[in-house]
């Protein structure tokens, strides 16, 4: 078996400094302790606050248009199309960025069930500028953003596809995600993590997979995937090993990489994406209540439901340190507050 060459940290960020980029996000963000957890739990629980990286509420997604937009803009796109759930995290990042950087975005929203009233993510959407056209809730996301490039190329534009169903911009979220793990590990040279969890059906998980392996970890990475396999947002382990495979491609590595070696789960998605499990429920209260940090219902709450479960249950062994990935999303908090009050009840 041939043996991939692992790199120092320094090394890998030469390689990501290549890559073209524009400055959006406030990084590093903080790697924060959980005190209280970590003696409950008697883990070290810390959390990696890519909730925290400064752009209309912060999340992963702004790192990762570091890279996207910066491709957009070399290309020569003057508009950048996105579409998802009402409630999308990366719509709204998106929409702040675009406007940072003068580009004009389209983004197309499902009516779905949390599109009205007007409230949490989908309200900040239309607060930053972004032309919102929205669709039916059973229409494909993929299929209607690629009708709507076609339909700007005819008007003259210049389009720039990010999101589901465009590959290159996956890859380059990836590269971002490569970046993270090397802060992680700056912020705790001599404390690397035995686990990293995160909600993730991709790119995240993809860079975080990426970077350990360049580095030479053993760090084990659990993608606590917030959708069922029939989502067509469900990036399967294969489809999540390519944009590892890319992201190596592009910083000009090699990886071993491949389905095997991507863990995700399905277990806590509850009954399917954008409806917050009891578990999530629980977490989010659990975490908020130990360290007044707050997660959100629909990503973070099912990834910190699946570490708190697998710390519970003995499968992540008392003593490791544990890192969790807070993906970000705090604004859809205030269109789940029945749900969420609810659980009080």
């Amino acid at each position: 078996m041939t043996h991939v060459r692992t790199y120092t940290v320094d090394e890998i960020q030469e390689r990501i400094d290549a890559v073209p980029r524009v400055s959006l996000a406030h990084l590093p963000t903080p790697l924060d302790d959980c005190p209280n957890l970590s003696g409950e739990l008697r883990r070290t629980i810390s959390i990696k606050r890519d909730d925290c990286t400064g752009l209309a509420f912060g999340g992963n997604k702004v790192r990762q248009h570091e890279f996207m937009l910066a491709d957009a803009i070399a290309a020569g796109a003057d508009c950048v199309i996105q579409g998802s759930a009402a409630q999308s995290n990366h719509s709204r990042q998106l929409a702040a960025a675009c406007a940072r950087l003068g580009l004009d975005v389209y983004l197309v929203p499902k009516l779905d069930e949390k599109s009205s009233p007007v409230q949490g993510n989908y309200l900040v959407d239309h607060l930053l500028g972004a032309t919102i056209l929205p669709i039916d809730a059973a229409q494909s996301t993929a299929a209607r953003k690629a009708e709507l490039a076609e339909e700007l190329r005819a008007q003259g534009r210049s389009p720039y596809v990010v999101g589901m169903g465009a590959t290159r911009s996956l890859v380059l979220g990836a590269v971002a995600y490569v970046q993270t793990l090397l802060e992680i590990v700056r912020a705790r040279p001599d404390a690397v993590p035995d686990w990293i969890f995160s909600a993730t059906q991709g790119s995240t998980l993809a860079g975080l997979q990426l970077g350990c392996e360049l580095l030479g970890l053993p760090t084990r990475l659990v993608g606590v995937c917030p959708m069922t396999a029939d989502h067509e947002a469900y990036l399967s382990p294969e489809q999540i090993a390519e944009l590892a495979q890319g992201a190596a491609q592009m910083l000009g590595v090699s990886t071993q990489i491949t389905a095997d070696r991507i863990t995700t789960t399905l277990d806590y998605v509850g009954e399917r994406y954008g409806v917050p499990s009891v578990a999530a429920i629980e977490a989010i209260r659990h975490l908020g209540a130990a360290e007044g940090i707050l997660l959100d219902p629909v990503y973070s709450g099912k990834g910190f439901a699946g570490l708190l479960d697998y710390c519970r249950a003995g499968r992540v062994p008392e003593g490791d340190n544990v890192v969790f990935v807070h993906t970000g999303g705090l604004p859809a908090l205030f269109s789940y507050s029945e749900e969420l009050m609810a659980s009080q009840t």
